[in-house]
């Protein structure tokens, strides 16, 4: 089973392959900050510190919504990425 790994709290996790990552958190009441959970506000970006090639590819919206909020290499939106592998998370500062 794939492993999140959340920088903000320390913790692992162990998920299902193809977990979305917003439900990861809501179900486990993981520390992370979610705004409209549709891919538009940008509250959701994270910054995969590792595992990059672990989680669904990004979307076009999803990639132009991101180029909005950060230009940090890595960054993600939440509330869109799915888990299929080990990965480490941060919020983005």
């Amino acid at each position: 089973m794939p492993k999140i790994t959340i920088l903000r709290n320390g913790k692992t996790y162990e998920v299902a392959a193809g977990t979305n990552f917003l439900e990861f958190c809501q179900d486990q009441d993981v520390p992370h900050d979610f705004g409209c959970t549709v891919g538009s506000c940008g509250t959701c970006v994270l910054v995969l510190e590792k595992g990059a090639e672990n989680v669904s590819p990004a979307s076009a919206e999803e990639k132009e919504t991101v180029e909005m909020c950060t230009s940090v290499k890595g960054a993600r939106l939440g509330c869109q990425m799915k888990v299929l592998g080990d990965v480490t998370v941060r919020a983005l500062d």
